[in-house]
């Protein structure tokens, strides 16, 4: 027992590491115990007051090490959903190859600013090799052809594109943003224009991009822009784009009178009509939560075989009618109306970050979200407060 007491008073005296945690849970009550019959009450007394300063101590140190834990691993957390992610910068495309050399097969094209997910980093012919993941397309490339890292999420903002979604029929695409306007092509419904500048579509008419190197205007009314990231293409899709151009071609030759506009919209599939916003935050909710279990992929636009944090926000309200941003940042400042975490809803955006938001999930209630958190762990609930919120998105309502 005085072993034990020399022990407790040095460690208390000295400021060292605690170490009292690995004693037994009642050793204050075995202390007290073993002195009561050598000393007065008053030293005594005195004695289990310094006791109680060294639990207390021990309890702090408990603490710190705890929360330096939890900041380690929220810092891992981060370093690690974006450490293999990567945006091709090129002239305009690379090929994509079955093996790290010129001589393998090409299996496709990675464009400049599609993104990527990095599977693995070989030596090959001429230096260092990626292995990547873009859209649905797996192969070799070449590392001097990306940014990756910290510096390609500096700069994801930078690379989402917008598009014009079709909604009517058949809309007309006019060389000037007038009704009067020459015609110059049409889009059927469900088509999809890329914006000419992705920074203006506001207004009546929208500036799209339309068959080879031209570009004409489309009316606002009936059209849903949405946001993507570039991906690379397979063999198979390349072709497809390519007979789409031709046939966007073929369509500047038919005449107005001949194939003229129809903007009705076609009746959507039948879909629940929610009378109280409770029922739709809950069936957001359940419908995210069957994709636990999912893979996380960057810049991936596939709920089942992969996406990443934003993506899979995006994703899901896309399913309920909503547009969303395609980058964390972009849902923060753009999409639905801030509240406070306290005030927070099932279907929410938690969107966490430092100086910028760097990753979103969906509240699901009770102090849980579910998201997309990075490679290793893919679709997964969490609490709530695993990291730094730097805000929270109302969408609903």
């Amino acid at each position: 027992m005085m072993a034990l007491i020399a022990f407790i008073i040095v460690q208390l005296n000295t400021g060292a590491d605690i170490q009292a945690a690995e004693l037994s849970t009642d050793w204050k009550d075995n202390v007290k115990a073993g002195f009561e019959s050598m000393y007065s009450k008053e030293d005594l007394k005195e004695f289990m007051e310094e006791v109680d300063k060294l639990a207390d101590l021990r309890d702090k140190q408990k603490n710190l090490v705890a929360s330096q834990e939890v900041k380690t691993e929220e810092d891992n957390e981060e370093n690690e959903e974006y450490s293999d992610f990567a945006i091709a910068d090129v002239d305009n495309y690379v090929n994509v190859r079955t093996s790290p050399n010129t001589d393998s097969e090409i299996v496709g094209r990675m464009y400049d600013g599609a993104v990527a997910q990095i599977q693995e980093e070989v030596e090959g012919e001429d230096g260092t090799w990626l292995m990547v993941i873009s859209g649905n397309l797996t192969g070799y490339i070449k590392a001097e052809y990306f940014i990756y890292g910290q510096d390609a999420v500096d700069v994801i903002d930078d690379y989402v594109d917008r598009y014009a979604i079709v909604r009517a029929d058949r809309l007309n695409i006019r060389q000037e943003a007038d009704i009067e306007s020459k015609r110059i092509g049409y889009a059927l419904s469900g088509e999809k224009l890329k914006l000419s500048n992705k920074d203006e579509y506001d207004g009546d008419w929208i500036h799209v991009d339309y068959a080879d190197d031209k570009s004409g205007y489309v009316s606002a009314d009936y059209i849903s822009v949405v946001e993507e990231f570039i991906y690379a293409k397979t063999i198979e899709e390349i072709r497809e784009e390519e007979e789409k151009k031709a046939k966007q071609l073929e369509r500047q030759k038919e005449d107005e009178k001949q194939t003229p506009e129809n903007v009705e919209i076609p009746a959507a599939s039948s879909e629940p009509v929610y009378t109280a916003s409770g029922n739709l935050r809950s069936d957001i909710v359940n419908f995210a939560l069957q994709y636990v279990g999912c893979p996380y992929v960057h810049g991936g636009n596939s709920l089942t075989n992969g996406t990443d944090c934003s993506g899979f926000t995006s994703l899901v309200y896309a399913q309920f009618g909503y547009g969303l941003s395609r980058t964390p940042s972009g849902q923060l400042s753009s999409n639905g109306r801030s509240i406070s975490l306290d005030e927070a809803q099932p279907g929410d955006i938690i969107c966490y970050g430092k100086s910028k938001c760097t990753h979103v999930g969906i509240y699901i209630g009770d102090g849980q979200i579910v998201h997309a958190a990075n490679p290793r762990k893919g679709i997964v609930v969490y609490n709530v407060g695993y990291d730094n919120i730097i805000g929270v998105k109302n969408v609903i309502d």
